[in-house]
């Protein structure tokens, strides 16, 4: 059985699924290079079956994550601001929350996508809308690494009325004990508020302010954050909003005790209440549960800090979270719900597959490269490599240089996992100022990561465990100075990717860099300019190299040097 998933809201894209696993995935913005493109998916929806190489008249389900498209004139931040004063009374009610979702499920625009259908021959395929949360959920337990029961949590911003959702998950059965309504969202009344009080992108920047937390000290703020939202007495899975305010209100509320703090201390409390309140919440639910297996999805787990403090609580066992938990990657988890409902109702048993690698997107070949440079400036600088390309890289990188690499096919999710990443020496401190400044002109204080083989996991990382997709951070061993440009400059902590065979010519970069340096391990960094998104195509890719300060390019097995 074959399911299309689509999410046509922020960071739209599209997902393909046969029998329970994932053949292809990739977002709009890889393909418009405009970066969180909200919208209807149209690129993406064509994409997926070019790169799955799956007819469109083959598909049993097309599953479209979301009831209340955001994005959509009644989601636009101002109407919305407006629409919230009137109706603030309503706002924390669970009946409200549900109808407001259902009445605007009738306003739904989906004509953009019934007429690509058409084109395609698809307009006889059901289509089935599904609940938000319901799609990160099973994004997370329908790939977990286990077969155990688990305790299902969801947590962002807002999504069809909800911020946060508790669930049990056994077997292929997914069941919802609790939620927390969009009026008491965490993300949105404390974290994404004092993102936009501090002037940066709210729904966009939360992990600048997750950077700048360590530098930061207690000044007594978390007491007036107390005030704010908490944990609902009356029932421990729920959040609950205290200030009577919503959204740019708290900020109003807050700004006479705001004004005049360190912005570094306004971060450290905003993430430690922030952990604080989270821990608390994922205790809670293994208290109510009897279940000490949690698995993860949903924007606000993009927080590696939060994500280790919950897998450090005594009170947890195993602990998974869906690498792709913002709402990029809810294309999967709608087809997934989907698959599994067409099993249930043609009495079939459900098999997905669980979580492997995230290399979903579209590959280039050396040829389709080749023509692209032969049209470019670049064209006499290009080496092509039919062997050895891995070693030449490793051993520029052991000389300081920095490089970008753009080969295999595109990671699926916010993280740059090797395929399209800008790679350095982690030893070279040196390298931090080019990186910020030169190339991808970001704030001074945000850490890098660190790519890493296997088997040099526990001399850097304490408590070591397999973590081959970014999404936890580590405290750091004694040998930390091998890879001290690639972790937290401040707190030593490392958010890493463990590097396998599932993608044997990124690793043999690193092996080969092994060789020569005596590390396991690369610095690694997301291959875009500030405030576009990671590259998608060997143009873009050509066009970023020749707008920044790196000093060469892999494309596939060529290379080209500046």
């Amino acid at each position: 059985m074959i399911v299309l998933g689509i999410h046509d809201g922020h960071t739209a894209g599209s997902a393909l699924i046969k029998d329970g696993e994932v053949l292809s995935a990739i977002s709009e913005e890889r393909l418009t290079n405009v970066k969180n493109y909200s919208g209807a998916p149209l690129l993406s929806i064509r994409k997926v079956f070019e790169i799955a190489g799956v007819l469109p008249r083959e598909v049993d389900l097309i599953a479209i994550g979301c009831l209340v498209r955001v994005g959509s004139p009644y989601a636009d931040q101002n109407t919305l601001a407006k629409i919230q004063v009137r109706l603030s009374p309503f706002l924390h009610s669970h009946i409200f929350a549900k109808s407001y979702v259902n009445f605007f499920h009738l306003f739904r625009e989906s004509s953009r996508l019934k007429k690509l259908f058409l084109s395609l021959g698809m307009e006889k395929v059901p289509i089935q809308f599904i609940d938000h949360h319901h799609t990160h959920a099973a994004c997370a337990y329908y790939q977990r690494p286990w077969k155990d029961e688990s305790v299902v949590l969801t947590l962002d911003g807002s999504g069809d009325g909800l911020s946060a959702t508790v669930s049990v998950g056994k077997g292929n059965t997914i069941r919802r004990i609790s939620e927390t309504t969009f009026y008491d969202s965490l993300s949105n009344n404390l974290y994404s508020e004092m993102v936009g009080f501090l002037g940066m992108k709210r729904w966009e920047h939360e992990y600048k302010l997750m950077g700048l937390a360590p530098y930061g000290k207690d000044d007594g703020l978390i007491n007036f954050f107390k005030k704010v939202i908490r944990i609902n007495p009356k029932n421990p899975l729920e959040f609950q909003n205290t200030s009577e305010s919503y959204l740019y209100n708290v900020t109003k509320k807050l700004t006479p005790v705001l004004v005049g703090r360190r912005f570094d201390n306004i971060a450290w409390a905003t993430q430690t209440y922030y952990e604080d309140l989270l821990c608390s919440w994922v205790k809670n639910a293994v208290l109510h549960t009897g279940i000490r297996n949690i698995v993860c999805a949903g924007g606000s787990f993009l927080n590696v800090k939060a994500n280790k403090k919950i897998r450090e609580l005594k009170e947890v066992g195993k602990f998974f979270v869906y690498p792709a938990s913002d709402d990029g990657g809810t294309p999967v988890g709608a087809a997934l719900v989907g698959y599994v409902e067409l099993c249930r109702q043609k009495k079939f048993n459900a098999k997905v597959k669980p979580l492997e690698n995230l290399y979903y997107g579209q590959k280039f070949s050396n040829e389709q490269i080749e023509s692209v440079i032969k049209k470019s400036k670049w064209k006499k600088y290009a080496v092509y490599y039919k062997t050895g390309i891995e070693k030449k890289c490793a051993k520029l990188l052991s000389k300081g240089s920095i490089l970008a690499r753009f080969a295999g096919r595109d990671e699926w999710g916010p993280r740059a996992l090797g395929n399209r990443s800008i790679l350095a020496d982690p030893r070279n401190l040196s390298v931090i100022q080019k990186l910020n400044f030169a190339i991808k002109q970001r704030d001074f204080w945000m850490p890098f990561a660190a790519s890493l083989l296997p088997e040099d996991g526990k001399k850097y990382l304490k408590n070591y465990r397999k973590a081959p997709y970014m999404i936890e951070a580590f405290d750091t061993t004694q040998y930390r100075d091998d890879i001290i440009a690639a972790i937290h400059p401040y707190d030593k902590t490392c958010r890493p990717q463990m590097v396998t065979d599932k993608n044997d010519s990124y690793k043999a970069i690193i092996s080969e860099f092994k060789k020569i340096t005596g590390v396991g391990a690369l610095l690694n960094t997301s291959f875009n300019l500030h405030g576009y998104p990671i590259v998608g195509s060997p143009e873009i890719a050509l066009k970023t190299f020749e707008g920044s300060g790196l000093d060469g390019l892999i494309l596939e097995n060529w290379l080209i040097l500046k």
